[in-house]
């Protein structure tokens, strides 16, 4: 019997609240790509989010989810990838988790890529490293008021 992406997001969803506690208002699931960067395509299915200083909802894990009978091999993943990138840039999310519910592929900005499932980072975590960032980000900004972006420029 196979679970379909439905069923496979549920059960990521309590996944995440039980084990990574994540408080339940801070998972969102089926956000439009468009609410983060107008005209772009695509839904994020899951997406772990904290606030700001400013009461902004941030980004910090996206989960995309499969029917469990799709095996997660190389060319189902790189299948996905070009999305998982489009994701990345339109959202800066930066975590990002692919999974059948039983097989996960996750990645993070550093490239690091995690075999097994409990080295997931737990909300605190994942919230704390963001405040970290956005310090990092607020200080850089005041050394460096005449920064000028390129388009791949987070800042």
């Amino acid at each position: 019997y196979a679970m379909s992406k439905e069923l496979v997001k549920d059960r990521v969803v309590e996944y995440l609240i039980q084990e990574l506690s994540v408080p339940e208002n801070m998972v969102e699931t089926d956000i439009p790509l468009s609410e983060y960067e107008e005209g772009v395509e695509g839904i994020l299915d899951i997406t772990v989010v904290t606030e700001d200083e400013e009461g902004n909802l941030i980004p910090l894990m996206v989960v995309q989810c499969m029917d469990d009978d799709i095996e997660l091999d190389s060319d189902v993943v790189d299948g996905q990838m070009d999305f998982l990138e489009l994701i990345d840039e339109t959202t800066h999310v930066g975590r990002m988790i692919l999974t059948n519910g039983d097989q996960m592929m996750y990645a993070d900005w550093n490239g690091t890529e995690l075999e097994e499932e409990e080295a997931l980072p737990s909300y605190d975590r994942m919230v704390r490293e963001f405040k970290e960032n956005e310090k990092e980000y607020l200080k850089f900004i005041e050394e460096n008021p005449d920064h000028v972006c390129d388009e791949n420029c987070d800042h």
